[in-house]
This record gives C-alpha cells, sequence and structure tokens, in this order.
C-alpha cells in the first residue's frame, strides 16, 4: 500500500500567512491572476520583489505569457529530479584487510592531510563497506578529486611501506590497490542482479527465460537488506559485528544517498526506467527509521563517541542531497532533524514542499526563483478549480463536501489519475510521464486564451 507523505514544518506553515501577494490590487490590471482563498504566496523566499526570471516572462506583470512560452524548457521551474543524476569520475582507491571497527576517522589520518577528497559539499569521500545482512564490515573506498590524486594516494602508501613506514590501521597491515567506480559500485549494490557496471553506471542484463533460476533484475538494493540495515541499530545485541561498530549501518545508507542531486550520486536514481515507486519508498522508509533511531540514541547518550550530532547531520545532509526523494519526503526530513529552515532553502528544499505530496516524480527545478515556481504552481491550481461547481452552504452540507485540506496544486491528483493499486509497481519514468501530462494540460487550459460563446 503506497503512503502519502505529508510534512509537518512549523516555520514553513507560520510563514504561510506572513506573505504578501505581488498580483494584489497594486499590480497592472491587464495581469491579475483570479483571487483565490489559500495561504500560499507567491513572494515567499525572494528580496527585492519580482525575480528577473518572472519579469521576463509575464514583461514585469504586464501580460499574461503564451502556452508554448510557459512550456518552453528555459522558463518552466519543474524538473524530473531523478533524471538530474549523473555519474560518477572522481579517482578511487581501495584499502583491503580493514579491521571491522575501524571509523572514519582512522581511515582519513592513515590517509594524511596531503591526500586531496572529495569535498564534503560533493559528497561523501569515505565509503567503508558494509554487507546490509549481516553488518559484516568488509574493504574501504575512497574517493579523490581526479584519478591522478588517486594514483597520488597510492604512490605514497607504497614509499611509506618500501621505507619501513606506515601500512597499517589499527593492528591490521591492510593493502591500498587503485580502484574504480565499477568495483565500487558493485560492492555498494552487491545484490543487483542482472547488472554490468561500466564506468559506474549499470547496464541491465535482459532476463534470460531459458535459465530458471535467473529472477532478472529486481531492483539495486533488496527489501531484506533494507530490513536488516534498520534491524542491526534496533537490536545491536543481536548482531555482532554492529555491536563492536555501531555507527556502520548509518555510513552504509550515508554511501548509498550520498551526494547532491546536480552531483554525482550513489544510487542510479537516473535509471528511471529500472526503478519503482516501491524501490523508492522502502529507501526512505528505511532512512526515516535510521535517522528516528539515531536521535534516540543521541538523546540518550548511548555512545557519544560514535553515535553523535556529528553523525546525524551526515545522514540528513545526504539524505536532503538525495537526487531520488520528493519535496514532501524531504520536507519531513527537515521537521524531523529540526534542520533550520533557512538552510532547507539553501540546500533547495522547494516553496511549501510539505504540500507536493501529490507528485511523485517532479519537483522544482534547482536554483530557480520561488515566485516564479509559485505563480506556474497558481496557474496549475486555478486550472483545476475552472470545472469544479460552487457550492452552497446548504449544498456542502448535504453532500459532506466540507474538506478543510489545502492544496498547492488544487486538484491536480484528478488529472494525474494514479491508480493506488498500481503505483506502488510503476517505475518512475511511467509516473513522470502521466504527471508531465497533466502539469502540460493544465497549463495550456490556464493561458490558451477563451473562445467566446465556447460553453
Amino acid at each position: 500500500m503506497i503512503q502519502l507523505y505529508t510534512g509537518n514544518s512549523s516555520a514553513i506553515k507560520k510563514s504561510l500567512t506572513e506573505q504578501s501577494d505581488p498580483f494584489g490590487s497594486s499590480a497592472v490590471t491587464t495581469f491579475n491572476p483570479t483571487p483565490y482563498n489559500t495561504p500560499f504566496k507567491a513572494t515567499i523566499m525572494t528580496r527585492g520583489g519580482m525575480s528577473k526570471e518572472l519579469a521576463l516572462l509575464t514583461r514585469g506583470a504586464t501580460v499574461k505569457p503564451s502556452a508554448a512560452e510557459a512550456l518552453d524548457g528555459r522558463n518552466l521551474p519543474f524538473s524530473e529530479f531523478c533524471r538530474l543524476a549523473k555519474v560518477d569520475d572522481w579517482g578511487v582507491i581501495k584499502i583491503k584487510n580493514i579491521p571491522y571497527s575501524v571509523n572514519r576517522q582512522e581511515i582519513l589520518a592513515f590517509l594524511g592531510r596531503n591526500a586531496r577528497l572529495v569535498a564534503e559539499q560533493d559528497g561523501e569521500a569515505v565509503h567503508i563497506i558494509m554487507e546490509r545482512v549481516t553488518s559484516k564490515t568488509l574493504d574501504c573506498y575512497i574517493e579523490f578529486v581526479n584519478f591522478s590524486e588517486a594514483v597520488a594516494a597510492v604512490n605514497r602508501f607504497e614509499n611509506n611501506r618500501i621505507n619501513g613506514r606506515g601500512g597499517r590501521l589499527g593492528q591490521r597491515h591492510v593493502d591500498v590497490e587503485l580502484s574504480t567506480q565499477e568495483n565500487l559500485m558493485a560492492d555498494l549494490f552487491p545484490k543487483a542482479k542482472n547488472v554490468v557496471w561500466k564506468g559506474g553506471r549499470p547496464k541491465i542484463i535482459p532476463r534470460d527465460f531459458n535459465d530458471k533460476y535467473n529472477s532478472g533484475f529486481v531492483g539495486f538494493v533488496s527489501r531484506e537488506e533494507l530490513v536488516m540495515l534498520v534491524k542491526h541499530v534496533e537490536a545491536p545485541q543481536r548482531s555482532p559485528f554492529s555491536k563492536e561498530c555501531p555507527q556502520r549501518p548509518f555510513e552504509c545508507l550515508i554511501s548509498t544517498l550520498q551526494k547532491a542531486s546536480l552531483k554525482p550520486c550513489s544510487y542510479p536514481w537516473y535509471m528511471v526506467d529500472n526503478i519503482t515507486i516501491e524501490d523508492r519508498n522502502l529507501l526512505y522508509n528505511a532512512t526515516m527509521a535510521l535517522l528516528n533511531l539515531l536521535m534516540e540514541r543521541i538523546n540518550n547518550n548511548t555512545d557519544p563517541l560514535n553515535l553523535n550530532n556529528m553523525l546525524l547531520k551526515r545522514v540528513w545532509r545526504a539524505a536532503l542531497k538525495c537526487c531520488g526523494f520528493t519535496p514532501t519526503m524531504k520536507d519531513n526530513i527537515v521537521c524531523t532533524c529540526n534542520i533550520d529552515e533557512s538552510f532547507a532553502r539553501e540546500i533547495g528544499i522547494a516553496p511549501y514542499a510539505s504540500y507536493w505530496k501529490d507528485l511523485w516524480t517532479i519537483g522544482a527545478k534547482p536554483n530557480t526563483p520561488s515566485d516564479l515556481v509559485l505563480w506556474y504552481v497558481t496557474l496549475i491550481r486555478e486550472a483545476t478549480e475552472t470545472e469544479k461547481k460552487t457550492l452552497s452552504l446548504a449544498e456542502q452540507a448535504a453532500s459532506g463536501d466540507v474538506s478543510k485540506e489545502i492544496k498547492l496544486f488544487g486538484d491536480i491528483r484528478k488529472y494525474i489519475g494514479h491508480d493506488s493499486k498500481e503505483l506502488a509497481h510503476m517505475t518512475l519514468a511511467q509516473v513522470a510521464q502521466k504527471e508531465w501530462a497533466a502539469i502540460e494540460l493544465l497549463l495550456r487550459r490556464a493561458l490558451t486564451p477563451a473562445i467566446e460563446g465556447r460553453c
């Protein structure tokens, strides 16, 4: 059964009644959107009045653009966020035979201050591979800003080893070698069947129906892996490997989610034809469960050395930058972790993100002014209202039409036509196709001049 995600950010809700409408009575009368009893106002998160992009599109709020102009990709403020993900091309090394309880700080100290790792704002540089089902620590991958830096790191290790220095992590002698994005991705997603990694990008191999033991591709991360990832934290006494390093399941999650939407990302969200809504929801539910468990452990001061606010910040940053999660999912993360609203805006959370729950694959295009986004949203919302009959109070009472639900996009759900029974098994591409069709239909309806005399 599909769960509808609804946010509850008090800061965002408080702001709903504190903004002013730039298209109010003082605006030019030739272009004044239909008044609508809603708390959503288009000036949220803007400074100095109307943005340049909205001013150009509406000629300074004096004309209504044509449907063709509004649907032009250069003006449209929406994007299919999963398609924004890119394949990683960073340099990679692999450290083998690491201690089970090794931590990130020990790895960084082992690499030294001269190592030019991937910057924190671009993603996670250290990937300590954990077998999700057993929580056993395997090898460690390190990502560098380029291939040359990875080669230099391996050469430093070899020189130190020849001279009798280094080569140990804790009490173990380790091996360091050059690796590839293919190896890193294969170890991050070991349960992905019928997948060959090429340059960090997966290639799905069609199922061989002559092989009765081959079930074909069924996802990059299995349900069992995600369930066990949470269980290792819920009951660490039953997980001996996780008990020795309680931070490992969280670091495994970070490596799975890591990196920003316009940056390379670990999870191959761009494979929208192969990832289902259920796949995405399972990963999101595991993320929320681990966030809540980590906050509980921090509040109880269970293990301040390994389970602390620094780790919590790394987890929620990875979750907010995950290009596979919807705006409403990210709003839930913001609320759960009590993240500052200004930071949420900086990181690109959509305006009124908690009200985007009807869209499962489409969000605000990165770096788009909020007033432009909300102007388009207003057109869509009002277009859904054109066919709605206004009921009297008596008719509302008789029909039971007394809903107080606030809908940012109006009744767009009716135009998208998602079947809740089928939605879970639809791919991201299939869902996006229906959402784009609804958005285009409603924008054309809002911006196409009415024909006189038409009923």
